[in-house]
């Protein structure tokens, strides 16, 4: 169920559904691995909420880190988003029938992990149980998307292996959500009308 459209514009969800789509994803520059990410919101409350997991403290890359469900391509999977969904249902127990896919945003390459990242925006259509893999996942919570919309947001500097790059921070309800995932949302705010 949607809000009703105010001064500020369209309902969150219309303007989600307009921010994104199937574009045909370039090529995995120099053979790199192929990955997927699953943004699910739920739609049922018109403020969003999106889904976000801590990635375990022990895993060898990004540990710690503040996520989305997803991880690298395997050879059953068709595409991308067969890959986010297959994930998803891996590491938070979303069946991949329970998910309405809005679209793709650009793929990405990640700092640390070299993988060639397609993040897939989803709905929910049901409520579930989420169960997480817990070798991957130390927890899982929530943050409403007209918040991310508010949030404070940085760009820092920072150095890795003799490279230096702008990375994007967002912190909100007492958690900071950085790197590879921040920049997802960076781009995802942008086509929302953020400007920031």
């Amino acid at each position: 169920m949607e809000a009703p459209a105010g001064h500020d514009g369209p309902p969150l969800l219309a303007r989600l559904r307009n921010a994104v789509g199937f574009e045909r994803p370039p090529p995995a520059p120099g053979g790199r691995r192929r990955a997927s990410v699953l943004l699910v919101f739920d739609p049922s409350r018109p403020s969003l909420p999106l889904l976000f997991i801590l990635r375990s403290a022990s895993l060898r890359s990004h540990a710690g880190q503040i996520a989305f469900p997803g991880g690298s391509s395997e050879p059953g999977d068709r595409d991308p988003v067969a890959t986010a969904l297959r994930e998803a249902r891996e590491e938070v127990a979303l069946a991949p029938s329970n998910v309405d896919i809005l679209g793709t945003l650009p793929p990405l390459l990640t700092a640390v992990s070299d993988l060639w990242l397609t993040p897939v925006v989803g709905l929910q259509r049901e409520p579930w149980t989420i169960v997480v893999d817990e070798i991957e996942v130390a927890e899982w919570f929530r943050v409403d998307l007209d918040t991310l919309l508010s949030t404070p947001h940085t760009v820092r500097t920072m150095s890795r292996n003799g490279e230096t790059r702008a990375v994007h921070f967002y912190e909100t309800s007492g958690r900071v959500i950085w790197g590879v995932s921040a920049a997802i949302l960076h781009e995802l705010m942008q086509r929302l009308g953020r400007e920031d």
